[in-house]
């Protein structure tokens, strides 16, 4: 299990997120070891064919349970905004983590 944390870059020692937001979206890659974070795509309105939609959280914390199959996988983890009016922001810059036993 990941146990994600994340915020706003403007205020980072709060959790919280930023005024007109529903919440973040958080997208995830699993990758072989030593394979590289698939690319994201610069239009904030499409998702990643790479990456699969996790959750949105309006929290700032999320958990991600993975398989014994994941074991010793890298994930990638994306992230965006998404507006009280349903606008996607640009992308968070990829965070990776290996997946434990």
């Amino acid at each position: 299990m990941h146990t994600l944390r994340f915020s706003d870059e403007a205020t980072p020692t709060r959790r919280g997120k930023p005024k007109g937001v529903a919440g973040a979206e958080v997208w995830l890659a699993l990758a072989g070891a030593d394979e590289p974070a698939p690319p994201l795509n610069t239009d904030p309105r499409v998702g990643e064919a790479g990456y699969r939609f996790l959750a949105l959280s309006s929290r700032g914390n999320l958990k991600a349970d993975f398989t014994s199959a994941d074991k010793g996988k890298t994930a990638y983890y994306a992230l965006r905004w998404v507006s009280t009016r349903g606008e996607n922001g640009p992308w968070s810059e990829i965070a990776s983590a290996t997946v434990a036993a």
